[in-house]
């Protein structure tokens, strides 16, 4: 290895202020003289836990690289979607050492590696790691592990083992279909596992008498493969597998050699600090290895018992003192602070003086966690949030749909369903696998007269194919949907295929005229089925509203009729390439991004965006001077119309771009249905032919200057190249890794604008050639300021800013190529069908993409994953699904925020930190709301000294930082700037008259009580938590609220 010390001065670099705080003091408590194995860092919601957790993982290497052999680095988190996410901002080594495993009983196969590498990052999540009684059956790898490592066990002999040996190969092959299992079991050599580990394990097995009896009981049961077998003795099966798992585990555990272990949002498996079931015991083993030290991260780091207020309220606390006793692991060091914490109330109680018992407190509790908070960097202590409280109105229909519900479930005798009807419209389509569908279900098998009425009265309540066909109007049919409706789609909102940019370089016009006020909306909802009925409902009237009235085209054959209109076609008579324009539209152009940007005609003219003609006049004159350079063509009566894509490849042809276009073209994405492969290629050909001059034209349009004027604002190759032109790569504008990745994205936006619902709206919006109306679309809505805003964000939320450039580069263009091109995504519902007396149910087949669902319950698979993962990026990026819609498991630990700052609370939590989880998910680093108020308040006029072509906003986020008060931290202006009119909103659609009104202030007091203990309470919530002790006049707060913010300390 050339190099035993990994570089790791970077992830310091990249540091805020206070969170570079919090690094040195937690390391300081670490590895200081007082050493503290245990800690807790509280950070608010969104203030960037993981970017801590990665400065002490660096110190921490730094700190031992010279004192031990080999440092172990082990993360665990909830889930895999949260590990796909942060496990890139974690590796703080350039190396790709880092090894990634799921399941700890999948190491066997790594620890050779584990034991070659100088450091190994190890990412577990708890529930497949550590419970092995969840999921009983385990993957099918780690039973292939199992076979192999056990097959060397002396069973018995002869004859008789070989027979136990087959029995074990059935009894491990559990839910796995024979030739899958066969396969993983033949493609898992025995040299694949390490030795040492699977020698260990076998003594263990030996010597446990009763599980090696229960073992070959199983495999005499299973040796004869009779298909009875299966379930006669599944219950021994799994039995087996999950002792033989556990035991495996624990065994794999003891081949680490944890240094670090980071416990993230650890409040999600706070069973595995203090429980006493295998899962606890193991990672028990893991935390009290020899000089191990563990970190926790969490927001919410204890749960309030939500009680009524008479009741005994130390119960807030038992949570707490759990999470304490863990951290001290030192039982006198608890009744110290429990009786702090009793003065400390008795003394708030009293409203006397605080300020000793506050000391106190503070003292104890900063020694092992620490939390930095956003409330007290906003002027109204309200940590730039608001309540955007709107009465979600009841209609006549609402209750007829409420009656007709009511009715069945009575008939079925079915709970109180009035829940259900506040939460969804259209009921009886989604409630499937509910306990009111499962009851229709069986009394309609032989259903009652008075069923069959109550029935065909709630017909007309139903989504049927029939409506959906024809393209009728969808009612919202539920007033939280309604107010969905109102925020998202009765804006206009369906007319966007992306979001309006923060910092419009020219006036948004045509459907972007007056929606710079627009952000996306994140949803969170109690029941399962309510992301389905917002995705279903909220899509199929945006993709109704953008085909337009009275269209004659059916739902089901919309995708078949509407055909994709960007082609590289040829035409079978005279084999005339007809897609050369859309060629011209695809490769970027070095000429045109240079001469004419956007952003740059702006910064010249008043710093104040211009309107789109005023640039348009400034654009078509700087194309006219261009022009001049290449001649007028040649003889003729009528116009050349080639001259519209032939005068980009003339203008680039004294660049490197033509030895680009002659080579390979990995970022093709390759022909859609009627356009083979080799159409393309010919495309390009001509396109080169053109340059190199043998090709002849005939006489120049007139319009010519105004075509390309309009190629270079918005054609998405050129645009794109000026948008990656701005990150500081030190590339050349012509270079390959840039075009390349530059028409990536072109080709993204080629199947954006293939796509049926964009070719219904753009046709709506005007009725010229369709390229030039998608140029026209972009003009409109400022594609290149979206570009420009959307490259800057991912820059660092894809944890890209000390990669080489051709690799930050191939990243961006990948990712917003993926984005760009996300297909529909197909959601089936249940129709409800009465045929001659009979009822069925079939499946509806709807299209979502304006509005989604992220995440299915309990589905850890790889593919479902991956999904929930290309959607969150979706989400995360300006286009659609402009409406997330999500139950809990998007409410920890993701991040949500780049294009979002509305959340929706569509179900009140029963927890008040959830509320707090929740809307933590879009107040974050650089957020949106954050970018449009620095965009509002400092403007276009604030960059006039902005270098040619570099990143605006980066100019912008460094301008708001200089200009912070004496004593702000780096919160400001990064996660909060006030100077403008967003904020993020909590948005809650309260029924009138309905029980959530008292249930939400309610939340909002316990929210005020859970944080007087643990920091700073917004002010509003605070002063309703305190009326009722009658004194409203506490305004120095200061004076009793506890500070947790880790103290300044030299760094070592």
């Amino acid at each position: 290895m050339a190099d035993k010390h990994p570089s790791i001065i970077a992830p310091l670099t990249g540091l805020k202020d206070f969170q570079q705080r919090t690094v040195n003091y937690v390391f300081q408590q670490f590895y200081g003289d007082k050493q503290q194995n245990r800690f807790l860092v509280a950070d608010e919601v969104g203030l960037g836990k993981t970017m801590v957790a990665r400065g002490i993982i660096a110190k921490a290497i730094e700190h031992l690289q010279d004192k031990v052999d080999r440092i172990d680095i082990i993360y665990i988190c909830s889930n895999a979607a949260i590990a796909a996410q942060n496990i890139k901002r974690l590796n703080v080594s350039n190396e790709t050492q880092f090894s990634h495993s799921t399941r700890l009983t999948l190491l066997p196969k790594q620890v050779r590696s584990l034991r070659k590498n100088r450091i190994n990052f190890i990412s577990l999540t708890p529930n497949t790691a550590l419970d092995h009684t969840r999921s009983r059956g385990g993957h099918k790898e780690e039973r292939a592990i199992l076979y192999r490592i056990l097959y060397d066990l002396p069973l018995a002999k002869g004859a008789r083992r070989e027979r136990l040996r087959m029995g074990m190969l059935n009894l491990l092959q559990a839910t796995a279909n024979r030739p899958g299992w066969c396969s993983a079991v033949d493609q898992l050599s025995v040299d694949d596992i390490d030795r040492e580990l699977a020698k260990d394990f076998r003594r263990q097995v030996l010597d446990d008498t009763e599980l090696y009896a229960q073992l070959k009981e199983g495999c005499e049961c299973f040796a004869d493969n009779d298909e009875d077998g299966e379930t006669h003795d599944s219950e021994l099966r799994y039995a087996l597998i999950g002792k033989l798992r556990s035991k495996l585990a624990s065994v794999c555990l003891s081949a680490l050699e944890p240094d670090l272990v980071i416990l993230d949002e650890f409040q999600r498996f706070k069973a595995l600090l203090d429980g006493d079931d295998e899962a606890a015991l193991l990672a028990k083993a893991l935390f009290e290895q020899p000089d191990v030290r563990v970190l926790l991260l969490s927001a919410t780091p204890y749960k309030m018992f939500t009680l009524d207020q008479e009741s005994e309220e130390d119960n807030h606390y038992a949570d707490f003192i759990r999470t304490l006793q863990f951290l001290y692991n030192d039982d006198s060091q608890i009744k110290d602070i429990q009786q702090y914490l009793l003065d400390h109330r008795t003394a708030l109680h009293a409203s006397e003086n605080a300020a000793e018992t506050k000391k106190a407190l503070e003292h104890a509790l900063l020694q092992v966690m620490c939390r930095t908070e956003r409330v007290t960097m906003t002027q109204k202590l309200d940590a730039m949030t608001k309540e955007v409280s709107q009465p979600a109105m009841i209609t006549p229909a609402d209750l007829y749909h409420a009656a007709a519900v009511d009715g069945v479930a009575m008939e079925v005798q079915a709970r109180d369903v009035l829940e259900y009807w506040k939460s969804m419209p259209y009921l009886f389509n989604f409630l499937k696998n509910y306990e009111l569908r499962t009851r229709m279900d069986k009394a309609l098998e032989s259903p009652s007269d008075a069923l069959r009425k109550l029935v065909k009265s709630a017909k007309p309540q139903l989504l049927t194919k029939a409506k959906l066909e024809r393209y009728q109007p969808l009612d919202a049919a539920n007033p939280r949907m309604r107010m969905l409706f109102e925020d998202t789609l009765d804006k206009g909102m369906w007319q966007l295929l992306w979001m309006p940019p923060s910092l419009p370089y020219m006036t948004p016009d045509g459907v972007y005229a007056n929606k710079g006020n627009f952000t996306k909306t994140l949803v969170f909802s109690a029941w399962s089925a309510v992301p389905n009925a917002i995705a279903t409902v909220c899509s199929y009237e945006a993709e109704r509203r953008m085909i337009g009235a009275a269209p004659k085209i059916l739902h089901s054959q919309f995708k078949k009729k509407v055909k994709p209109l960007l082609n590289f076609a040829k035409s079978s008579k005279d084999g005339r390439l007809s897609g050369m324009p859309v060629i011209a539209w695809m490769l970027p152009s070095p000429t045109l991004a240079r001469h004419i940007d956007p952003l740059e005609i702006a910064l010249q003219n008043t710093g104040e965006p211009l309107s789109v003609k005023a640039v348009r006049a400034i654009a078509t004159a700087k194309c006219e001077t261009l022009i001049e350079t290449l001649g007028n063509g040649g003889p003729g009566t009528r116009a050349d119309e080639r001259w519209y894509w032939a005068a980009l490849a003339l203008l680039d042809a004294q660049t490197e771009t033509p030895a680009w276009w002659q080579g390979e073209h990995y970022w093709y994405t390759g022909p859609s249905q009627n356009e083979p492969a080799e159409n393309f290629q010919e495309h390009i050909d001509q396109f080169a032919g053109v340059a190199n001059g043998s090709i002849t034209l005939g006489p120049r349009p007139d319009d010519l200057a105004e075509v390309l004027c309009d190629f270079a604002l918005a054609s998405p190759g050129t645009c794109a190249l000026r948008a990656l032109s701005r990150i500081d790569t030190g590339l050349r504008i012509d270079s390959a890794e840039m075009l390349s990745a530059a028409a990536k994205i072109a080709s993204g936006f080629r199947s954006l604008y293939n796509l049926a619902e964009s070719i219904s709206l753009l046709r709506g919006i005007g009725d010229d050639t369709y390229w030039r109306l998608t140029l026209r679309y972009g003009i409109d809505g400022n594609i290149q300021a979206i570009l420009d805003e959307y490259v800057h964000t991912l820059l660092e939320s894809m944890g890209l800013q000390h990669e080489p450039a051709g690799a930050q580069l191939a990243a961006i263009a990948s990712r917003i190529q993926a984005v760009v091109s996300l297909r529909t995504t197909q959601l089936n519902i249940d129709e409800f069908k009465t045929n001659g007396g009979n009822y069925t149910w079939s499946d509806l087949y709807t299209r979502c993409r304006f509005a989604l669902r992220y995440g299915q319950l309990r589905d850890d698979t790889d593919q479902a994953v991956a999904h929930a993962e290309s959607v969150k990026d979706a989400f995360n990026s300006p286009f659609h699904p402009f409406v997330l819609a999500s139950t809990s498991i998007g409410q920890e630990g993701l991040d949500f925020h780049t294009w979002c700052h509305a959340v929706m609370h569509w179900n009140l939590p029963s927890n008040p930190v959830d509320l707090e989880q929740r809307e933590g998910r879009v107040h974050r680093y650089k957020g949106h709301a954050v970018r449009k108020n620095i965009a509002e308040y400092y403007g276009l006029s604030a960059l006039h000294s902005l270098a040619e072509s570099t990143d605006p906003w980066t100019q912008l986020f460094a301008l708001a930082a200089s200009q912070r008060k004496a004593g702000q931290s780096d919160l400001i202006p990064y996660w909060i700037f006030e100077e403008g009119t967003s904020r993020v909103e909590r948005r809650v659609p309260i029924l009138p008259y309905s029980k959530e009104s008292i249930k939400f202030k309610r939340l909002k007091r316990e929210l005020a009580l859970y944080r007087i203990v643990f920091g700073q309470p917004r002010q509003e919530d605070l002063l309703f938590g305190l009326k009722h002790s009658g004194d409203e006049s506490l305004t120095d707060m200061a004076q009793w609220l506890i500070s947790l913010e880790p103290p300044k300390c030299d760094v070592p």
